[in-house]
């Protein structure tokens, strides 16, 4: 599998759209207050390390690092957080792009990180992104509902130097039915099906992507559906990326959600090859037809299979 991580989604729903009255907010100023929430939180962790990272946390968010297991909130994740974002080790962030839900409760920022860590005897600093979802508590506090570190890819990731994020995906426009988050995962499970398929996964990722969609990773990142298929179109026929939603974890909200999940890039059955766990990272936007399909995809590698 490329650098690249499963991306998902896309079921025709029918629904019933709620009074947009009751459901619309600015996402302007949505998209201000979370990019600040954000900013915040790097500079607390900047000042009083880890721990500050980890009080955002809700008590179920998902956390991707890499390395690791998909982690669940402040307590399952402490542990190896701490091991690898405290000191001596250094870990900081600026987001630069943000979506945001039609109902100002659910955000996801996007962003390009600085890693150095002391496991490593040169130092080097590592150029990295990430993506995080935050959710809007009763007092109109942002904390995070799910994140994915990718601090230590194979190469500096395209754009890092960057204070901006060139066309990058806009927020969410809609809004039909409930259960957002339910909806979501339900197209992400789809989407992995028509992904083991013979044809391969380009086909699948250029389905389920919308036109702004974005891999997040590689040499450059993938846009929009034809950008997906030129991004798979030298994978091998002999190769198939398996993955599957978590249905315990992600949120989701106002037209936007985030799923996450195990993905396994493996031989097909009979054949032969080295087999790659990773888990992924999908950030996903109900279109006006009333699918959903995925705006940012990302992932990071893991133990076991």
């Amino acid at each position: 599998m490329p650098t690249l991580m499963p991306a998902k989604i896309s079921l025709a729903l029918v629904l019933i759209t709620a009074p947009a009255g009751a459901q619309t907010r600015d996402t302007a100023a949505t998209k201000a207050s979370v990019l600040a929430a954000d900013r915040n939180l790097a500079k607390a962790v900047a000042r009083s390390g880890g721990e500050a990272f980890l009080r955002a946390l809700e008590p179920g968010a998902a956390v991707l690092i890499p390395e690791q297991p998909i982690l669940k909130g402040p307590a399952g994740s402490r542990s190896a957080f701490i091991a690898r974002y405290g000191a001596p080790s250094t870990y900081s962030w600026a987001p630069t792009h943000a979506v945001a839900s039609r109902d100002g409760r659910l955000a996801c920022t996007f962003g390009y990180s600085s890693f150095t860590s002391a496991r490593d005897s040169a130092r080097a600093i590592r150029r990295g992104t990430y993506l995080t979802c935050w959710r809007r508590d009763g007092s109109g506090t942002w904390r995070v509902a799910g994140t994915q570190r990718a601090d230590s890819p194979p190469a500096t990731p395209a754009f890092a130097d960057s204070t901006w994020l060139p066309g990058g995906p806009h927020s969410a426009t809609v809004s039909i039915g409930s259960g957002a988050l339910s909806a979501a995962i339900d197209a992400d499970s789809l989407f992995a099906v028509m992904g083991e398929e013979l044809a391969g996964p380009g086909p699948a990722f250029a389905k389920y992507a919308a036109e702004d969609a974005l891999i997040v990773g590689g040499d450059d990142f993938p846009r929009g559906p034809e950008g997906m298929a030129a991004a798979f179109a030298t994978y091998s026929p002999d190769r198939v990326i398996t993955w599957r939603p978590m249905r315990g974890l992600g949120a989701g909200s106002g037209g936007l959600a985030f799923t996450v999940g195990h993905s396994v890039s493996g031989p097909r059955p009979g054949k032969t090859g080295p087999s790659i766990p990773q888990k992924y990272f999908s950030v996903w936007r109900q279109d006006p037809d009333g699918r959903w399909l995925f705006i940012f995809d990302l992932g990071t590698s893991r133990p076991g299979q």
